[in-house]
C-alpha cells in the first residue's frame, strides 16, 4: 500500500529534497494512490513551488500521469502559463509538457491556438518558441484541421523568427495533402508566391521543395497549368535556390503530367536559356523523362538537334539520350546513317558527338560485321577522319573485328617494324588493333596520320605538327638510303603513324614551349628562363621541381627584373587556343604566386582564371584562392566573388573558395555579412562546403558584432539533418560558450561558461557520423575544467589528454606535425595547473590562449578529420611500375557485376512500382565499357555522374528512401573509380525496394 498521507505531507515540508521526493512519488504512484484527485492537487501546487527543481520534476509526473488526470484541460493551462517562469529548466520542462500531451488533449483546436501564440508573441521566452517550432512536425501529425494549419504556418512563414520561417514552410508539405480538393488550388498559388523573388532565401528554398513534392497531389484539371508554373518558376526565376530544388526532381512528377508532349516541349525550350546552370538541368531532365515519352522518334531528333549545342555538358547529355533512345527506334537503320551522316558536318561539336554517339549505339546494331564494314568504306570513300576514329575505337572494343580483317600481316610489319627501331636504339611500339584488310589498312594508317590531331588545335600548333611531319619523312629517306628502312611506302606510313601515337605527349610539350619562350624575346634572360621554368615544371620529383623552381624565380628577380613579370605572362599565356599551352600555364602557377612581389592585386587575376574552360588551370587556380585571399586589397569584393564561386559547377573551384572564406573571414570588414553568408553556406548542397563553413562558425563568432543572433543561428543549425552540421554546430557552440567565459566578471560565470562548453564539445563528439572522427576538443577542456574545479593533478590530466587523443588518431607514427601539435597541447594542461586558485583573470587569460592555440592548430585538425571522413572513400590508386594501374582488373570485373546486380534487380522488380526505374538502370548500364585507356576512365567516369543525377531524380524524396539518398552522397564523395563502381553496385540493389 502506499502512503499517500505521508507522500501528501511531504509537499509541505520546508526542505526541497522532500518536495523533489514527492514530486517523484505522486508521478510514480499516481494510478494505486485511493484520492487521485488529492495527488492531482498536490502536482498542481508543486508546479507554483518556490524552488525551480520542484517545478521541474512536478511537470515531469504531471506529463507522466496525464491520461488519468481529472482535469486535461486545467493541466494544459497550467503548463502553457509556466512557460513564462524566467528559469530555462522550468519552461523547458513545460515546453516539453505540452508537446508530450498535445495528442491526448480534448479540444485541439484551443491547444493549437495556444502553441501559435507563443510562437508568435512578442512577449514569449525566444527559447519557448523555438522549442514549439522545432516539435511542430509531431504536432501537425496529431491536429485535424488542416486548413487551419496551413493558414497559421503560411503566416509564421513571414515570421521575424529565422527559424520559425524556415521550419514553417517546410512543413507545408505536411498539411498539403489533408487539404480539402477545393482548397488544394490556392495552397498551390501561395507556394508559388512563397518560392518567388521576393522575401527569405531559406523560405523560398522550402518552398521550392514542398512544389515539386505536392504537385502529384494537385487535382487533375490543374496538373498541366501547374507543371507550367513549375516550368516558369525554374526556369525563367533569377532564383538559384527555386531552380535547383525544383529542376532536378521533375522527372519523379513526369509520369503524372497528362499532356507529356506539351510537358517535353516546355523543358527543351530551356536548353536556350542564357543561365549554364539552367541548361545543364534541363538536359539532365531531359534525358530522364525520354524513356517516357511515347514518341521516340521525336526524341530522337530532338536530342539529335543538341549535338551541335556549345555547352559540352549538354553534348554528352546527348549522347547518352541517344544512345539509350535508339535500341527502341522502329527504323534503326535510317538512325544509324543520320548519326554518320552528321559526321561530314563542318559544325566540329556536330561532328565529334555524332562520333561518339556511333560508339556508344553500336552494340544494338543488328549486324554489326556490316556495319562495321560499311563505316570504314564510307571513311575511304569520304576520306573522313571521323569516321576513320571511330572504327578504330570500335576495332579495339570488340575483338572479333581483329581476326575478321586479317591482321596477321600488319603485325608482321609491326615486328620487323621493332626490330629495325631496336638497331636504331629506339623505343619498341605496341600494336593497339586495326580493321579492314592489310592493304587497306596501309592506305586507312596513312590517311589518318594526316589529321590524327584533330582540326582543333591552334593555327602554331598545326605548324608544329606540318615540322614534325617534314623532320620524320627526312629521316626516313635518309635510313632509306643508307640501306637501314628499305620497306613499303605502306609500311612506312604505319610506322609513322604509331610513332605519333607514341610521342604526341612530347610533341605537345615541344610546341607549347614556343608561346612561353618568344614572349620573353624583348627581356634579358626572360627566354632563358621560361624554357628553364618549362623544363622543371615536368621533372617527376616533387621536391626537386619545387625547389628548383623556387631558386631559379628568386635569382631571376634578383638579377634580372620582377617575378610580376613572369606572373603577367602566365596569365596571357592561360588564354592561348592550345590545350597544352594552357596545361603549363596551370602547372606554373603554384609556383610563381609565392614569389610574386606585389599580391593585393593577383587575388582578381585568379578569379578570372578560375572562370577558364581549362580545367586543369580552372582548378590550379582554385587551389590559390585561400592564399591570395589573405593579400587581397579589396577584402569585401574578394568576399562576395568567394560567395559566388560556392554556387560553380567544379567542385574543386567550391572548395578553394569555401576554404579561402573559411580562413580569411577575420579580415573583411562588414562582419555581419560574413556571418550570415556563412549561416547560409551551411545549408549548401555540396556537403564538404557545409562541414568547412560550420567548422568556421565557432572561431568567426569572436569577430560577430552581434553575439546574441550569432547564438541563436548555431544553436538552429543543431536540429540540421545533416549530421556533420550538427556535430560543427555543437562543437560552435562550445566555442561560443568559451567567448562567455573569456568574457565573465566572476568566477561563478567563468565556471559556468567553461561547463557549458565541455557539454557542447561531448555532444559534438558524441554525434553520430558513421565512422571515427578524432576528438581534440572535448578532451582537453574536460581536463583543464579538472584541473581548475576538481583540483586534479594537471601533469595527470595532461598524460590522460594525450593518452585519449593519440588513441583515437593513431596518426602520431606517421604525422610529425599532429604528434607536435598534441604535445604543444598537454604542455598547456600542464601549465594549467600553475595558476593561482581564484585567479579570474589569468585563467581567462590561459583560456584566450588556448582558443588561439586551436585557431593555429585548425588546419591540421581540420585535415585530420577529413582523412578520417574520407578514410573509407579514398582508396589511393597503386600503380606498376610502367604506370600499369592496378584496379584495372578488378574495375573490368566490377562492371560485369554492376551489369549481372542490375540485371537481377530488373527482374526482381517485375510487377512493382519501382519496375521502370530498375529496368531503366539496366538499360543504362549495359553501355559502361572499360578497356585500359585513361580516355575509357573519363567516360566511365562521366557515365557514373550522370547516373547518380538520372537515379536522384527519378527516386523520390521520401523518409523510406533516405537510405538510398544517403548511399548516393557516399558515392559522390569517393574518389576513386573503381570504389565508386562497387558502391553503384551495391547501391542497385537496393532499387527494387525503393518507394516510388
Amino acid at each position: 500500500m502506499s502512503n499517500q498521507p505521508g507522500i501528501h505531507d511531504k509537499t509541505f515540508s520546508q526542505e526541497s529534497d522532500d518536495r523533489i521526493k514527492a514530486a517523484k512519488q505522486l508521478g510514480a504512484l499516481f494510478e494505486v494512490f485511493p484520492d487521485r484527485k488529492q495527488a492531482f492537487e498536490d502536482l498542481l501546487r508543486l508546479c507554483s513551488d518556490r524552488d525551480s527543481e520542484v517545478r521541474v520534476e512536478a511537470i515531469n509526473s504531471l506529463t507522466t500521469v496525464f491520461p488519468n488526470v481529472p482535469e486535461k484541460e486545467l493541466t494544459w493551462e497550467r503548463f502553457v502559463n509556466l512557460t513564462a517562469y524566467p528559469v530555462e529548466q522550468v519552461f523547458t520542462a513545460a515546453v516539453n509538457a505540452l508537446i508530450t500531451v498535445f495528442p491526448l488533449v480534448p479540444d485541439k483546436g484551443r491547444a493549437w491556438k495556444d502553441l501559435i501564440e507563443l510562437i508568435n508573441s512578442k512577449s514569449s521566452i525566444e527559447d519557448v518558441s523555438r522549442g514549439i517550432v522545432s516539435s511542430l512536425q509531431n504536432i501537425i501529425s496529431e491536429y485535424p484541421d488542416r486548413e487551419h494549419a496551413w493558414k497559421d504556418l503560411l503566416e509564421m512563414t513571414a515570421s521575424e523568427e529565422p527559424y520559425a520561417r524556415k521550419k514553417a514552410a517546410s512543413l507545408l508539405s505536411m498539411v498539403f495533402p489533408g487539404l480539402p480538393e477545393g482548397k488544394k488550388t490556392k495552397a498551390w498559388k501561395d507556394l508559388l508566391g512563397l518560392a518567388g523573388e521576393n522575401g527569405d532565401l531559406q523560405v523560398r528554398e522550402q518552398a521550392s521543395k514542398t512544389i515539386r513534392e505536392v504537385f502529384p497531389l494537385l487535382p487533375d484539371e490543374k496538373k498541366d497549368e501547374g507543371w507550367e508554373e513549375m516550368l516558369e518558376l525554374a526556369g525563367e526565376s533569377a532564383d538559384h535556390a527555386a531552380r535547383m530544388k525544383i529542376l532536378p526532381f521533375l522527372p519523379s512528377v513526369f509520369s503524372s503530367v497528362p499532356d507529356k508532349n506539351k510537358a517535353w516541349e516546355t523543358i527543351f525550350r530551356l536548353m536556350e536559356d542564357e543561365r549554364e546552370t539552367v541548361r545543364k538541368k534541363a538536359a539532365d531532365v531531359l534525358v530522364s523523362i525520354s524513356t517516357e515519352m511515347s514518341d521516340k522518334s521525336r526524341v530522337w531528333s530532338d536530342f539529335i538537334k543538341l549535338t551541335g549545342a556549345q555547352d559540352e555538358y549538354v553534348r554528352d547529355r546527348s549522347v547518352d539520350a541517344l544512345s539509350s533512345v535508339y535500341q527502341y527506334l522502329e527504323n534503326k537503320d535510317a538512325a544509324w546513317k543520320e548519326l554518320i551522316g552528321l559526321t561530314g558536318s563542318k559544325d566540329e561539336n556536330i561532328r565529334t558527338t555524332a562520333a561518339r554517339a556511333l560508339n556508344r549505339i553500336f552494340p544494338y546494331v543488328s549486324d554489326k560485321s556490316q556495319a562495321y564494314s560499311d563505316l570504314v568504306d564510307l571513311a575511304e570513300k569520304e576520306d573522313n577522319y571521323v569516321l576513320r576514329e571511330v572504327a578504330r575505337n570500335l576495332s579495339s572494343i570488340h575483338p572479333q573485328f581483329y581476326s575478321e580483317y586479317g591482321t596477321d600481316e600488319v603485325r608482321a610489319e609491326i615486328r620487323e617494324i621493332n626490330e629495325i627501331g631496336r638497331r636504331n636504339g629506339e623505343k619498341e611500339i605496341k600494336f593497339s588493333g586495326f580493321s579492314g584488310s592489310a592493304s587497306e589498312k596501309t592506305a586507312f594508317l596513312r590517311k589518318g596520320t594526316v589529321t590524327f590531331s584533330g582540326p582543333s588545335r591552334g593555327q602554331h600548333d598545326m605548324g608544329k605538327n606540318k615540322e614534325i611531319a617534314e623532320g620524320r619523312e627526312m629521316r626516313d629517306e635518309d635510313n632509306a638510303e643508307n640501306g637501314q628502312f628499305k620497306e613499303k611506302e605502306s609500311k612506312k606510313s604505319a610506322y609513322d603513324f604509331l610513332r605519333l601515337k607514341g610521342e604526341r605527349e612530347k610533341y605537345a610539350r615541344k610546341d607549347s614551349a614556343g608561346p612561353f619562350s618568344e614572349t620573353y624575346s624583348g627581356i634579358p634572360e626572360k627566354k632563358v628562363i621560361i624554357e628553364e621554368l618549362l623544363r622543371l615544371s615536368s621533372d617527376p620529383n616533387p621536391q626537386i621541381r619545387r625547389g628548383a623552381i623556387e631558386t631559379l624565380l628568386a635569382r631571376y628577380s634578383r638579377e634580372a627584373g620582377k617575378a610580376q613579370d613572369i606572373w603577367n605572362e602566365l596569365l596571357r599565356i592561360s588564354e592561348d587556343e592550345g590545350t597544352g599551352v594552357r596545361k603549363d600555364a596551370a602547372g606554373l602557377l603554384s609556383h610563381v604566386f609565392p614569389a610574386v612581389e606585389e599580391k593585393s592585386g593577383v587575388f582578381f587575376d585568379i578569379i578570372r582564371l578560375v572562370e577558364s574552360r581549362e580545367t586543369q588551370l580552372r582548378r590550379r587556380a582554385a587551389e590559390l584562392l585561400p592564399a591570395a585571399f589573405a593579400y587581397s586589397g579589396n577584402k569585401q569584393r574578394a568576399w562576395n566573388d568567394l560567395v559566388k564561386l560556392t554556387s560553380d559547377e567544379d567542385r574543386e573551384v567550391r572548395k578553394g573558395a569555401v576554404l579561402a572564406l573559411s580562413s580569411g573571414y577575420h579580415g573583411v570588414p562588414d562582419k555581419g555579412k560574413v556571418w550570415n553568408d556563412l549561416i547560409m553556406l551551411s545549408s549548401h548542397n555540396d556537403s564538404f562546403v557545409q562541414r568547412e563553413v560550420t567548422r568556421a562558425l565557432g572561431p568567426a563568432f569572436f569577430y560577430m558584432p552581434d553575439k546574441t543572433m550569432a547564438w541563436r543561428d548555431l544553436q538552429a543549425l543543431v536540429d540540421n539533418p545533416y549530421v556533420y552540421v550538427r556535430r560543427y554546430a555543437l562543437r560552435s557552440l562550445g566555442r561560443a560558450s568559451l567567448w562567455r567565459a573569456i568574457k565573465a566578471e566572476n568566477e561563478a560565470a567563468y565556471l559556468f561558461g567553461l561547463k557549458e562548453a565541455v557539454k557542447y564539445f561531448k555532444e559534438a563528439s558524441e554525434a553520430s557520423v558513421g565512422t571515427a572522427i578524432p576528438e581534440f576538443y572535448h578532451p582537453f577542456y574536460e581536463s583543464l575544467l579538472q584541473i581548475f574545479f576538481a583540483e586534479r593533478s594537471s601533469a595527470l590530466e595532461s598524460e590522460r589528454y594525450l593518452s585519449a587523443v593519440t588513441g583515437e588518431t593513431g596518426y602520431l607514427a606517421e604525422n610529425r606535425k599532429l604528434q607536435g601539435v598534441l604535445e604543444e597541447f598537454a604542455g598547456l594542461l600542464r601549465t594549467a595547473g600553475d595558476l593561482a586558485p581564484g585567479d579570474l583573470s589569468a585563467r581567462k587569460e590561459f583560456l584566450e590562449n588556448s582558443t588561439g592555440a586551436f585557431d593555429r592548430a585548425s588546419s591540421i585538425f581540420d585535415a585530420v578529420e577529413e582523412d578520417a571522413i574520407l578514410s573509407k572513400k579514398v582508396v589511393k590508386k597503386e600503380r606498376q611500375k610502367f604506370g600499369k594501374v592496378v584496379q584495372e582488373p578488378k574495375l573490368k570485373e566490377t562492371l560485369s557485376g554492376i551489369r549481372y546486380r542490375a540485371k537481377t534487380a530488373c527482374l526482381k522488380s517485375k510487377g512493382t512500382p519501382a519496375e521502370k526505374i530498375t529496368c531503366s538502370i539496366s538499360q543504362r548500364v549495359r553501355t559502361w565499357n572499360f578497356q585500359d585507356s585513361e580516355r575509357d576512365k573519363n567516360e566511365l567516369s562521366r557515365q557514373l555522374e550522370s547516373f547518380l543525377n538520372v537515379l536522384e531524380a527519378q527516386v523520390p524524396y521520401v523518409p523510406e528512401n533516405r537510405n538510398i539518398f544517403e548511399k548516393l552522397e557516399d558515392i559522390r564523395q569517393e574518389q576513386d573509380l573503381l570504389e565508386r563502381c562497387r558502391k553503384v553496385s551495391r547501391l542497385i540493389s537496393l532499387i527494387p525496394g525503393a518507394r516510388v
